[in-house]
């Protein structure tokens, strides 16, 4: 499907925040068919559907989302944006309950062709994978975005998992074919979330392949007023 029949296709849930079920399929396949929520920028009065959150691990500001499963999608930003193209660090921390198989971000509020980070627990541990998807199978791995982990807002315990991390890459994504989109840090943003309560085939395998999403969403995420962080860069750096 050409990118601009999916994006028409997207139209029809722009400004939507949802949660939906539907069956499992096999675990070789991953398709996340309703992920087409096309990304939409709020520049106009409405309530977002995240909350501003200090994290006590890292002392963050994030804008905060939970799903009715008890996920929580949190991304912060620098409070300072470079002038041009918005090229900037980004962290996302994902809390989640210690029996969902995975839980994966679209960073740009819809399935193709934008950065998708998938983390699930492994044991004591969390693993985190960079994806990107091209169509409707199970997306590959994307290099463009790296992750590094922030071991001070990383745990497992008996009833949560959350891991914390940087992103280089997160936040301008696309090429001259398609053409390039920023993350806009400025207005309210839709993001979109899913996720899989079985868990994946090789949980320690980065690139394991996994099941078709339970339940999706695709909240409004206020960036400009929640996830700003002033010195983000030092503040960071001494994570």
């Amino acid at each position: 499907m050409l990118f601009s029949e999916v994006a028409a296709r997207a139209a029809a849930f722009l400004g939507l925040s949802m949660e939906s079920h539907g069956p499992v399929l096999p675990t070789c396949i991953l398709t996340y068919l309703s992920l087409l929520a096309a990304p939409v920028t709020r520049q106009f009065a409405f309530e977002p559907d995240s909350i501003a959150y200090e994290d006590p691990d890292t002392g963050l500001n994030f804008s905060s989302y939970t799903s009715a499963r008890g996920i929580s999608w949190r991304v912060a930003i620098p409070e300072d944006i470079p002038e041009g193209d918005k090229i900037f660090d980004t962290v996302l921390q994902v809390e989640a309950p210690i029996d969902v198989g995975w839980a994966g971000f679209a960073w740009g509020g819809h399935m193709t062709y934008n950065p998708l980070t998938i983390v699930w627990p492994n044991g004591n541990d969390v693993v985190l994978s960079s994806r990107i998807a091209y169509g409707y199978y199970s997306p590959p791995e994307y290099p463009n975005a790296e992750y590094r982990i922030v071991k001070t807002g990383t745990h497992v315990n008996a009833t949560h998992f959350q891991i914390t991390a940087v992103c280089t890459g997160c936040s301008r994504w696309g090429d001259e074919d398609i053409g390039f989109t920023e993350l806009d840090p400025e207005y309210d943003s839709t993001l979109a979330f899913a996720y899989g309560d079985y868990p994946v085939d090789t949980p320690e395998d980065p690139s394991s392949t996994f099941g078709i999403h339970d339940s999706l969403g695709h909240p409004v995420f206020s960036l400009g007023t929640q996830a700003k962080n002033a010195d983000f860069a030092s503040k960071i750096e001494q994570l």
